[in-house]
């Protein structure tokens, strides 16, 4: 006889000794979402995190634009450098 419990979450299925860093950041992701802010709320976050990145000014017009549905559209990073914005690379040191 097969006793089966509902569970209405699931755990990140890690499959990668070295994906530990990725199961974290599920583990801070769930809590974040578990604290009420909406997966909706997370990629307007990210959006203006991606305008940071270019340095993309507070005042400019793209900041007050619908996020758009793809994040990883190649589309958008086209229109950041047709716009004059290139991401910030942190300059790498030779020790």
């Amino acid at each position: 006889m097969l006793k089966s419990k509902l569970n209405g979450q699931f755990a990140a299925v890690v499959d990668d000794a070295k994906a530990a860093p990725f199961s974290d950041l599920q583990d801070k992701l769930d809590a974040i979402q578990d604290s009420g802010m909406t997966a909706l709320t997370i990629r307007n976050i990210l959006f203006h995190k991606m305008l940071d990145m270019h340095a993309v000014p507070t005042d400019h017009y793209l900041r007050e634009e619908e996020t758009p549905s793809r994040l990883d559209d190649p589309q958008l990073i086209e229109k950041l450098n047709e716009l004059g914005f290139y991401r910030n690379k942190p300059e790498s040191r030779l020790h």
